[in-house]
């Protein structure tokens, strides 16, 4: 039987174990120099070569008076380390302030005595950023991405897409938000084809899609134009951002844009033979599909609701004899066609390009629509090669909000929030920086953090040195090695 306690009075930190072994186990923190976050300077070599907290630290005006005991620059440091090695709240700060890796990747010496900055200072200093400082950080991010190239790209692929960071109180400009059914923020953000954010605007909970759309893709195009003068812009947006305004800024900066854009009667109809060429080619297939109505839709909305049921009832009540998940999901037939015609709305200017894909199931017809201003290629080569690559601006999303907590949107300040939106930004730059050193495009951000940041070492200090002794068994010292060959 397994048996766990704890001493007390002068002992309180011993623990013991026993697990049949004939010998017991016996735990104590008495470990002087033992650190977890092994890998943080390796964060601290991937800013410098991007000099991102250097750079960013130019951008905050030190208000305070008398005595500094804090940079900027470290206070910067401080927070964007923590965030990437999983330590995204200030009151994390009072437990970090004393360890040994913390303290080397910021440039203290350990047995300096120089402790980091408490929870406190870090909370005065969130809160004292204004808005012109928070507009220069935003251009940074735009700046540290030209950097990044030594050669100019032949085409930069934007996607920009919204999401909502939950609020539990009062914040400035939260409100209520219809579409998510909470109180929140909606913040905007435009990455690169790469993954690099491009822009992590704040914006109030009540905001719609494209609100400040156009106001931040000036700037992204702006200073990336200033950077590249012919580089080629393509930009990826869901239907939220189809909106005229929209349209006319890319077809005035010669960027070519692929937005979805919801369905409606006027798309229907153009879009209805191709509804019909693919109900009937799936009716070939041995099928009885669901009757159609005008414009391609199906005469009984509910039907579409039951066969999707019907079929998930079927796949997950069938047993291991029935046969595996996969081989339900193989017998399902899929006629997919793509057409496309030129539209124009009634308060448009003119007519525009419109791409239709239809995708006929046993659940009747789904239908996408999709707008662009590009030239030539075929249908469906623009939807799936071009329009498609959007989705991968959610997993970006994801990631932020996921492993790095950029939600986090807790002060009662509206630029206090926007200042944290984009600290857990920057530290995202880090790990990005961190993947493509050690050869892990795939990898997220945690497993970077796993690999790479959560690696046991001990710290010693000599007299001329400061030793690192980092886990012999590693399971990733291969990445670890090659990351900091390449940073």
């Amino acid at each position: 039987m397994n048996k766990f306690s704890a001493k007390r009075a002068k002992e309180q930190s011993q623990m013991s174990l026993r697990l049949g072994l004939g010998k017991e186990i016996k735990a104590k923190f008495d470990g002087d120099g033992v650190c977890s976050d092994g890998g943080l300077l390796l964060l601290r070599k991937a800013d410098e070569k991007l000099e991102l907290s250097e750079l960013a630290s130019l951008a905050l005006r030190d208000q305070r008076t008398g005595p500094v005991k804090h940079e900027i620059v470290s206070l910067l440091r401080q927070r964007i380390y923590a965030i990437a090695a999983g330590y995204e709240d200030c009151n994390d700060a009072s437990e970090l302030r004393t360890d040994a890796m913390h303290q080397l990747a910021l440039g203290f010496d350990p047995s300096s005595g120089h402790a980091l900055a408490s929870q406190p200072t870090l909370s005065r200093f969130e809160n004292s950023v204004d808005e012109v400082a928070l507009e220069c950080l935003q251009t940074l991010l735009i700046h540290v991405f030209v950097r990044s190239h030594k050669r100019a790209p032949r085409v930069i692929r934007l996607s920009m897409d919204t999401t909502h960071d939950e609020v539990h109180g009062y914040q400035q400009l939260s409100f209520y938000n219809g579409f998510y059914e909470t109180d929140c923020f909606t913040p905007l953000f435009i990455f690169a084809g790469d993954g690099f954010p491009l822009c992590a605007k704040l914006r109030a909970g009540n905001a719609s899609p494209s609100d400040d759309a156009v106001r931040m893709l000036r700037k992204v195009v702006h200073n990336l134009r200033l950077a590249w003068a012919d580089v080629r812009i393509e930009l990826t947006a869901d239907a939220g951002f189809a909106v005229p305004e929209v349209y006319e800024f890319c077809e005035s900066n010669r960027v070519t844009y692929f937005i979805g854009t919801r369905s409606h009667n006027g798309l229907s109809y153009h879009a209805e033979e191709l509804v019909q060429d693919c109900r009937a080619r799936f009716q070939e297939l041995g099928y009885q599909p669901e009757p159609l109505k005008k414009y391609g839709g199906l005469l009984d909305p509910k039907s579409r609701q039951r066969a999707w049921r019907q079929r998930q009832e079927r796949i997950r009540y069938s047993s291991k004899a029935a046969g595996r998940m996969q081989e339900h999901f193989e017998e399902d037939w899929t006629v997919r066609r793509f057409c496309e015609f030129k539209y124009a709305s009634r308060e448009w200017s003119h007519e525009r390009r419109h791409i239709a894909r239809c995708e006929y199931t046993q659940e009747g017809p789904d239908i996408r629509f999709v707008v662009t201003n590009a030239r030539g290629s075929y249908p469906r080569r623009l939807y799936e090669e071009k329009y498609c690559q959007r989705a991968r601006c959610e997993l970006w999303i994801k990631e932020l909000k996921t492993y790095l907590k950029c939600d986090r949107t807790s002060c009662q300040e509206f630029n206090a929030n926007q200042f944290r939106l984009l600290l857990h930004t920057f530290a995202f730059v880090l790990i990005l920086q961190l993947r493509n050193a050690a050869g892990l495009p795939t990898a997220n951000v945690e497993t970077i953090r796993l690999r790479l940041l959560k690696v046991g070492v001990i710290v010693r200090e000599r007299t001329t040195q400061v030793l690192l002794s980092l886990a012999a068994q590693a399971a990733f010292r291969l990445s670890f090695e090659r990351a900091w060959k390449f940073l």
